[in-house]
């Protein structure tokens, strides 16, 4: 299974059209395998996207645990 498809992914908008019209030429087919490899990049792109959006929140979740301990703490790290 894939995420739904109508959400927004900008970095595999391509990859995105070549499964859907994969699908649409191959309506029978489709259940066969013949578009096995449009899904295993789409896969691939979308584990790309998912990795890229997991080290972008951690960096933002690391950001505001630094700037909470300084709110709690101060610059020095001990109590206020």
């Amino acid at each position: 299974m894939h995420p739904p498809l109508f959400r927004e992914h900008p970095d595999c908008e391509q990859v995105i059209q070549d499964l859907v019209s994969c699908h649409e030429q191959n309506p029978i087919a489709k259940f066969l395998g013949t578009c096995n490899d449009a899904k295993a990049a789409l896969d691939l792109c979308f584990r790309k996207e998912k990795n890229s959006k997991r080290k972008a929140n951690m960096v933002e979740a690391n950001r505001r645990e630094e700037k909470m301990n300084e709110l709690l703490y101060g610059k020095n790290g001990g109590p206020k």
